[in-house]
């Protein structure tokens, strides 16, 4: 948020005077140091890319400076192939997800759909769920003729066992615009809540029909908010990893990242060049769409938020209202429940893929839980996560303080270089992160993946405190510093207990995404590194899928406790405001 939207909400009188003192003070260096430290962290392994790209030999090796990288990849027609497969992957799924949300978010805001309190939470809960177990489970669904849906359809309807296969163009399409969908409902729905009602309510009063003020009114005020969100969604689906890699890989389906990690790691002879430049192509690409969305997002808040306290009524869909319930639950069910459920219930069985009560067994819980790696996996996992989210946490912490509570002239420089994460795509950043820190003691150790983590999770949490600070007055921070109160009490003081629930929650959410994220760990992961998530893609990979649902399984237990953690502080937050 730059000084000119903080003084749109807090007024110029939120920066406080700074207090005259002799000496250094804590408050004159902290926006220098943390720009140093951000930039170490974003700018550092961006520029270890770019400087990959002219490498002529793999990192921490000895080489020359060299243009053959970019001639041998602008010159291979796989370059091109590739583009055009992940164009030809990620345009329909960013339509159908676009689609999908747009939807549900105009059922839940603007109809009479019962249940829009749960149905809102369903849909908010499969943001949350990780993105590989579920990958995993539909490995098991929808394989061709195998698959658990294609034994259940071929039962029902005669040849039928061939109907589903996800390991084709139409799976990754769908099954990735099911994944985009919850995501692009957390955009769409506030737009569509804050939207001023009273064009609408004069549109339906001049006599118009419901469907004719939906389409003359409602999507030309929707349309910024269309547009930013198809424009995420599309960058989703140009960085998405895991999906891809397991299902698309198989068919020989190659998009950007499948084809950057099969240079760098999949191969018998890795090319890291080759692989630098393509990261470097795909960065140049999300980045530049990132911008436009953010700018498009920005936009948005201007032109569509009323300060009447009037809403229109909500369109009566009559016994429609019972078919888009259903619609959203069946969603929920087919794509957030089954895939979770069936993996619980295979982890169980004694043959993969084949649940039945005579196969029931414990012994794939059992191996992998008496497995001094698995532990091992599972307490790195936690260390990961729970100093990731914690330096996280701090540093965001202290950006958006500078960013929003000081008048230093640097501070838009440390705002853009802290949302820049925002717009580089995990497998990209793995891969800046192993060049930048290979040369350094600390490479192999579980604090590359701690940095790196820290680095993803910038945008995020300085975000989430941004928008808390601006809503605080200034007033307690300037009575403590005008009755001799320093600086780092002061915060500690006053601004720490104010901010101590946007605290927690971010915290978690930090733990969350650091369990649950593959591409940002997976070319960091070694003999000193384990990650639950490299383990179970690992594992997947090599045809060890048993043992990799009991992990994957712990991992959704992880990020579910986050989840609900996260839920419990934010009713208890409402309560308390409330009362």
């Amino acid at each position: 948020m730059t000084s000119a939207e903080s003084s749109l909400v807090g007024g110029a009188e939120r920066v406080p005077s700074p207090v005259r003192r002799r000496g250094p003070r804590l408050e004159a260096w902290l926006p220098f140091g943390l720009t140093v430290l951000v930039a170490l962290l974003v700018v550092y392994p961006l520029g270890m890319v770019v400087f990959g790209t002219l490498w002529s030999a793999a990192p921490g090796q000895p080489g020359t400076i060299t243009l053959e990288n970019w001639r041998a990849v602008l010159s291979d027609r796989a370059t091109y192939e590739v583009l055009l497969t992940s164009l030809g992957i990620a345009v329909p799924r960013t339509l159908l997800a676009l689609a999908l949300a747009a939807a549900f978010a105009w059922c839940i805001a603007r109809t009479n759909t019962p249940g829009k309190r749960l149905l809102e939470g369903l849909l908010v809960f499969m943001f949350f769920l990780p993105e590989l177990p579920w990958v995993l489970a539909w490995m098991l669904l929808g394989a061709p003729n195998v698959g658990m849906v294609n034994q259940w359809l071929g039962a029902i309807i005669p040849g039928g066992e061939g109907a589903i296969d996800v390991y084709s163009w139409g799976g990754l399409i769908v099954l990735g615009a099911a994944r985009s969908a919850p995501v692009l409902f957390l955009f769409i729905h506030p737009a569509l809540l804050a939207m001023d009602a009273t064009l609408e309510e004069a549109a339906r009063m001049a006599g118009a029909s419901a469907w004719r003020t939906l389409w003359r009114i409602n999507f030309p005020l929707l349309l910024p908010a269309l547009l930013a969100s198809g424009i995420l969604s599309f960058v989703v689906a140009m960085e998405s990893f895991e999906l891809p890699q397991l299902l698309g890989t198989p068919a020989n389906i190659f998009v950007f990242t499948t084809r950057i990690y099969d240079l760098a790691y999949g191969g018998h002879v890795a090319n890291f060049g080759a692989a630098m430049v393509l990261a470097l192509i795909l960065l140049a690409l999300t980045g530049s769409l990132i911008v436009a969305q953010w700018r498009l997002l920005r936009g948005r808040a201007y032109t569509t938020v009323s300060g009447r306290g009037f809403k229109a009524q909500p369109m009566d869909l009559g016994f429609g209202r019972w078919i888009a319930f259903a619609a959203i639950l069946a969603f929920f069910i087919v794509f957030g429940a089954l895939p979770f459920v069936v993996l619980l219930l295979n982890s169980f069985m004694e043959l993969s893929g084949f649940i039945s009560w005579e196969m029931f067994t414990t012994t794939h819980w059992k191996n992998a839980l008496g497995r001094e790696d698995v532990l091992r996996s599972i307490t790195d996992t936690l260390i990961v996560g729970a100093v990731a989210a914690s330096l996280g946490v701090v540093v965001s912490l202290f950006i958006s303080y500078v960013v929003t509570r000081t008048a230093w002239r640097g501070r838009l420089v440390l705002d853009i270089l802290a949302w820049a994460p925002w717009a580089i795509p995990g497998l990209v950043m793995s891969l800046g992160f192993l060049w930048a820190f290979v040369w350094l003691p600390i490479y192999g150790t579980l604090w590359v993946v701690i940095l790196a983590l820290v680095a993803r999770g910038l945008p995020v949490a300085s975000r989430f405190f941004t928008s808390t600070m601006v809503q605080l007055s200034a007033e307690l921070e300037e009575s403590a510093r005008v009755h001799g109160g320093s600086w780092l009490r002061t915060f500690l003081r006053i601004w720490l207990p104010l901010l101590r629930p946007a605290v927690v929650g971010a915290w978690i959410l930090l733990f969350v995404i650091a369990v649950r994220v593959l591409d940002t760990v997976v070319l960091l992961a070694g003999p000193g590194v384990r990650m639950l998530s490299v383990d179970i893609f690992l594992w997947t990979v090599t045809g060890r899928q048993e043992a990799g649902s009991v992990l994957a399984l712990i991992q959704t237990a992880l990020v579910i406790g986050g989840y609900l953690v996260v839920r419990l502080l934010a009713r208890r937050a409402l309560q308390s405001t409330a009362g």
